[in-house]
């Protein structure tokens, strides 16, 4: 008896829901809520590196003609997120709590389980044959009466193994982690006549298949820069649906590479958004791990011209938002500053602004400061 493999959508809930992409208003909440979350990348290095090019997300005042916008959908750091259950057994309920809180142990995240009222992740068993969630932020753009995450199957007599393998897997989901499949360096030889046939008989069209499995993410928003096949984001994948000799079994446990994702996008010893004082003193830091991402915040009391740079060896990226509003990119520069520094001249109206500070490799690490000063007559 053919064994069904029973798999997940990371987007949108239910089977009909798969070919719906995440949509720009997820990608302005995402901006909303961590400003680290927009990736400003040169359009001609993407081009370079992607094959067939790349899209755009056009935000407000962003130079279009000359980058890309990449929207990761991550928490802000040292968040509390509240989880509650629409409906389910009390078992059943107490089981993914406490699978649930283990992501705790390498996410510099909160997650606080709440009876009633308000909540960004709500967990329903209603849906049965499926279990899903939306990918981090993407919580938000789902009506407040409306579950975010689903479990089809679990139920009080299901082993554990199978609790910690959906539940650990569904989480990664709800704290921004994607397929890690859809990882650009996968290298799994699917057979792809094989899978449609297969996914077929799961009511799965062309398009479920090519979204859910086939398609792959930017390099930049990925769990991993490394194809992870122990990865706790892996579908298994039998060998009856590749080419060849391969396959992965079903994956229970975090790896290591699950680990360290987390702990480099939630790292525990970040203090979230820091204070900068114009014509203050820099800011003295550092960027201590592949694809962090700074964020400064600071105030411009009367309209002038504002100097924004960093300083170092770290061939940094700039990127400003404001005024008053996270998601609204204003500027970003790559080596304006000196060597592979960057800087930043604007004139800013009166209002509050925000300035992340990347490494331009994304896997790269090093040391830098940060300041604003304010251009005299």
């Amino acid at each position: 008896m053919a064994r069904t493999y029973k798999i997940c959508t990371p987007f949108t809930p239910g089977l009909g829901a798969m070919k719906v992409k995440p949509s720009a208003d997820g990608d302005q909440l995402a901006v909303a809520e961590r400003v680290g979350n927009v990736r400003v990348v040169p359009l001609s290095e993407v081009i370079a590196r992607v094959p067939g090019g790349s899209s755009t997300l056009a935000l407000p005042g962003a130079p279009v003609a000359r980058a890309t916008f990449w929207t990761v959908k991550l928490w802000d750091n040292g968040r509390t997120i509240r989880v509650k259950f629409l409906d389910g057994d009390p078992a059943v309920q107490a089981k993914v709590e406490a699978i649930a809180h283990e992501w705790e142990a390498d996410a510099n995240l909160k997650l606080k389980f709440v009876a009633s009222g308000a909540s960004e992740i709500r967990i329903s068993f209603a849906e049965k044959g499926f279990s899903w969630s939306t990918v981090g932020t993407d919580a938000q753009t789902v009506p407040t009466s409306e579950a975010t995450m689903n479990y089809g199957w679990l139920e009080p007599t299901t082993s554990l193994r199978e609790y910690q393998r959906v539940v650990r897997h569904e989480f990664g989901h709800a704290l921004g982690m994607i397929h890690e499949h859809q990882n650009p360096v996968a290298v799994i030889p699917w057979d792809k006549p094989a899978v449609y046939a297969y996914y077929a008989q799961q009511g799965w069209s062309k398009d479920d298949v090519d979204w859910n499995l086939f398609h792959v993410f930017e390099e930049s928003t990925t769990n991993h820069s490394a194809f992870d096949a122990t990865s706790i984001m892996q579908y298994a994948v039998p060998d009856s649906l590749t080419v060849g000799s391969y396959q992965i079994g079903w994956n229970t446990t975090l790896s290591p590479l699950d680990k360290e994702y987390m702990r480099r996008q939630y790292p525990m010893s970040q203090l979230g958004t820091q204070e900068l004082v114009p014509d203050g003193q820099r800011v003295e830091s550092d960027l201590a791990s592949g694809g962090e991402v700074d964020t400064y915040e600071f105030t411009v009391g009367t309209a002038a011209t504002h100097i924004l740079t960093t300083q170092g060896p770290s061939d940094t990226v700039l990127t400003l938002y404001g005024p008053n509003d996270p998601g609204a990119i204003l500027a970003w520069d790559d080596d304006h500053g000196r060597g592979a520094n960057a800087r930043i001249v604007r004139k800013l109206l009166p209002g509050q602004y925000w300035l992340s500070v990347r490494h331009k490799n994304a896997a790269a690490t090093g040391t830098y400061s940060v300041g604003v000063t304010t251009r005299r007559s």
